[in-house]
């Protein structure tokens, strides 16, 4: 009798969607830790004692160190040690436009499964350079056909006001004109002075589902206190309701209070694109996201793969059948049983209904959303009887 022994992978492999890159912007590179950190070269960190392994400090790299301890530390009673983190740290802002395509592809050295969901860019207040949203949106629609399908999160600069207040239209661009839907842009900070707390956001992304607002009512406060990006820096606590409105139609996320209850929530997920389109929240693109990953991961084993005809060289209408109901199981429903998406129908037909001549899949996946709650209208008044 032979007995032969295979190595196995023990444990579950990474959940993708925690998956994240974090990049910034004013990094230094070290050479007093076990490994070097280098820079503008993606490594995998999931906790804080990876950076002493780098000889990251608060001292020589500050900016980075405070970025990361957010991500793994976002909001009180919520740690996210063990996620994955891509840390890139790069010394001007020129370098994440030509760069980033190429971090993002190299953290599949080791395996698809590694790659990021959420991409989120930490620049310096003042400066020129900085990404766009435009810019960064090419860079996911490049990333998307060769199977990194992300979102990304970027930080403000300084909000300035060259005339009236920094939130008026002439001051503020307005994001819901850009077609930039896979991108959001944070323009409040956790610290007087400091950059926008793309950290800290991007480690809340990371703990909740595709589909999860970062602004979940039920969710508890997020913070106590937070900045808008303005010259005065002004508590998020201290806008008026007309502002907030402003801030919100305007596509930007921001931390805002939510009366009767202490504290401070994010206004939603807005990215910048026209929010009576599908993608404008950043829930809405990672659910996206996610569903075509689940698809190429469905449909890539029937490549090459034999497929029986019909009489007219169409799909066999028994074997369609049997692919997508293993479709809708593995695609489809765990988002439906998550509370992602409401339903979905998916559709699959040989291209011109020729599966002999043109050996060619086409599948469609129409998505019925579950649509976050974002406003309520009460009415509340004494009657004479009930």
């Amino acid at each position: 009798m032979q007995v032969t022994v295979t190595n196995t992978v023990l444990g579950d492999p990474p959940q993708v969607n925690a998956n994240s890159m974090l990049v910034v912007v004013g990094a230094k590179a070290t050479t007093d830790g076990t490994l070097a950190f280098s820079l503008d070269t993606p490594v995998l960190v999931q906790s804080m004692n990876d950076l002493d392994t780098l000889g990251i400090t608060a001292e020589n790299n500050p900016e980075v160190f405070k970025e990361v301890g957010d991500f793994f530390a976002p909001k009180p009673g919520v740690n996210t040690t063990g996620t994955i983190l891509w840390l890139v740290g790069t010394t001007d802002s020129a370098g994440v436009k030509t760069k980033i395509a190429d971090w993002v592809r190299s953290t599949v050295v080791n395996g698809f499964e590694y790659r990021p969901r959420q991409i989120a860019v930490s620049e310096p207040l003042e400066g020129e350079g900085a990404i766009t949203q435009v810019e960064m949106q090419k860079v996911i629609d490049e990333l998307y056909v060769e199977g990194f399908s992300t979102v990304a999160i970027l930080g403000s600069q300084t909000l300035k006001a060259e005339t009236g207040l920094w939130y008026d239209d002439t001051n503020l661009p307005d994001l819901s004109k850009i077609e930039a839907y896979f991108v959001g842009t944070c323009i409040v900070t956790d610290v007087q002075g400091g950059r926008a707390c793309v950290g800290k956001l991007l480690g809340w992304v990371s703990t909740l589902s595709v589909g999860t607002s970062i602004g979940d009512g039920g969710s508890s406060a997020f913070s106590s206190s937070m900045f808008f990006m303005d010259e005065a820096n002004t508590p998020c606590s201290a806008i008026t309701l007309e502002v907030a409105n402003k801030l919100g139609d305007k596509q930007y996320i921001f931390t805002r209070t939510r009366p009767p209850k202490n504290g401070l929530w994010w206004n939603d997920g807005a990215t910048a694109a026209d929010p009576a389109t599908a993608l404008s929240t950043l829930e809405n693109g990672r659910t996206v996201a996610s569903i075509v990953d689940d698809s190429r991961q469905f449909f890539t084993p029937y490549i090459n793969s034999k497929v029986p005809v019909n009489a007219q060289g169409d799909i066999d209408g028994t074997y369609k059948q049997v692919v997508l109901d293993n479709a809708r199981v593995k695609i489809i429903v765990p988002y439906i049983e998550a509370g992602d998406i409401s339903d979905a129908r998916l559709t699959l037909n040989a291209k011109n209904n020729d599966m002999t001549g043109t050996r060619t899949w086409e599948f469609t996946i129409e998505i019925l959303d579950a649509p976050t709650l974002r406003w309520l209208n009460g009415y509340v008044f004494y009657v004479r009887s009930l």
